[in-house]
């Protein structure tokens, strides 16, 4: 039987150092990161997804217009925010109901007169000569009540502060009128001087005073009472 050789002992140092490195190594690479596997992205959970996206706060893509009613945001139950409300669309239409204005208007002042208004020559001209200028409140006036004036026809004012005015050339004027129910007092004025008259005071004709002669401008106003008329205007040389 031979002899079994002998074992080298100083060989176990070098063996035992290289094991232990190799050990280390792979202690290393197990405990870092590269040794971990990546995870899918199928598994990352799906309410992670929805929960990012319940948090995010919409923008409106646009002012709303007439036509358009923007929905209001729903709450989210993730972060409790409020709703946000958007204004309510303008309706294109009134409401059916309205307040109703009961002041009233001024009465137009009939001062201005038109180009086309000619002054008034010697003659007796009926209230509906086309040379007289009416305020829009003015109501012409042809009936049987009517059927002794002038031609047939009186204009008359049922409103404080109505007014006529024509222009004439002459040295006086009449102005023929009718008597009616509640008649009220006139004032006229001929180059801003002022008269006054009552349907009691001249039996139906307020004469002027003598003028100097030339074109003068007479405005006649409602003054008071419930109503005036005028029949025609004679102008006198």
């Amino acid at each position: 039987m031979q002899p079994r050789p002998s074992f080298d002992r100083a060989l176990l140092i070098p063996i035992a150092i290289g094991v232990v490195s190799i050990l280390g190594i792979g202690w290393i690479f197990l405990t870092s990161d590269l040794g971990k596997s990546p995870i899918p992205a199928t598994a990352i959970p799906s309410s992670f997804s929805s929960l990012e996206e319940g948090t995010r706060t919409p923008s409106p893509s646009a002012t709303p217009t007439r036509d358009e009613t923007p929905k209001a945001q729903t709450p989210s139950a993730a972060t409790g925010t409020s709703p946000v409300a958007y204004p309510a669309p303008l309706d294109k239409t009134l409401p059916s109901t309205s307040t109703l204005i009961t002041e009233s208007l001024p009465a137009p002042s009939a001062t201005y007169t038109p180009d086309y208004i000619q002054p008034l020559r010697a003659g007796r001209y009926d209230d509906t000569d086309p040379n007289i200028a009416y305020d829009p409140y003015w109501t012409a006036l042809k009936n049987p009540g009517t059927v002794n004036a002038y031609k047939g026809t009186i204009h008359a004012s049922t409103s404080i502060g109505n007014e006529a005015s024509f222009r004439f050339t002459g040295t006086r004027l009449r102005l023929g009128y009718q008597r009616g129910k509640n008649f009220g007092t006139v004032t006229v004025i001929i180059d801003d001087q002022s008269y006054s008259f009552h349907e009691q005071a001249f039996d139906l004709i307020w004469r002027s005073p003598q003028l100097t002669p030339g074109d003068h401008f007479v405005q006649i106003i409602h003054e008071s009472g419930e109503s005036i008329n005028l029949d025609y205007i004679e102008i006198l040389d």
